[in-house]
This record gives structure tokens, sequence and C-alpha cells, in this order.
């Protein structure tokens, strides 16, 4: 009987782990640092996170915290640019011309995944 509960109380310490809450299906709508206006998406759960512009493009936070587009390094990790994201009537000709090189809806690579996966496992 101890061991049928030690076993019913593990599964039940564990299987917390099993189900990630999804991010709020909400438009945010933000002032940047640099004045412009942006309003975005939540995508993700608890263990992987980002946003999306209502235009589709990724979103990351920078060092700063600031919302910048993701870009895609030369290791092909998903990593924020250093261009601040704003809605699209508020874009100026630099950034019209990154997103034009920009795709939409990017994602984190296979590593960065296996880092995010491991890092939740060492909680």
């Amino acid at each position: 009987m101890k061991k049928l509960i030690f076993l019913l109380l593990t599964a039940l310490f564990f299987s917390n782990a099993l189900f990630a809450v999804p991010a709020q299906k909400k438009l945010i709508t933000i002032t940047q640092p640099n004045g412009k206006e942006l309003s975005y998406w939540l995508k993700g759960d608890e263990f992987i996170r980002w946003s999306e512009s209502i235009d589709g493009y990724t979103l990351l936070h920078n060092e700063d915290g600031v919302l910048c587009y993701a870009t895609i390094n030369e290791k092909g990790e998903m990593i924020a640019s250093d261009i601040i994201a704003c809605n699209p009537e508020h874009r100026d000709v630099k950034e019209v011309i990154f997103l034009e090189k920009t795709e939409k809806k990017l994602f984190f690579s296979e590593e960065q995944l296996q880092i995010i996966r491991e890092r939740r496992m060492n909680r």
C-alpha cells in the first residue's frame, strides 16, 4: 500500500510538468521606448514564449526587455534583432527594408528547443 501511495504522489508531482498553460489569446498594445505603438499577440506557454506582431512577424525581447523583430543568426538560431517592433503604419524606411528580408512566423531552432527542454527538466 505504501508503494502505491508513493507511486501516486510521484506521478502527481511529475504530471504538473506535462500540462503547459497556453499564452493568453488577447491582443496587447504598448508604447515602445521609441514612442511608437505596438500591438501584438503572446504565443507559447510557460516553458517557451515569444510574441507575434499583428501582421505575423515574430517578436522577441532584447537584452533591455524591448520587443524587437526576430531574425535568424548564422547558427540558425532565432534571436532578437536590433530593430524595435512597431505597428505597420508607424514603420520607417529602415524597418520596412529589414522586414522585406525577414520571414514571418519564425521559430526557435531544434538546438534552442533542446536547451529549453533541458532547463525545464532541471527545475
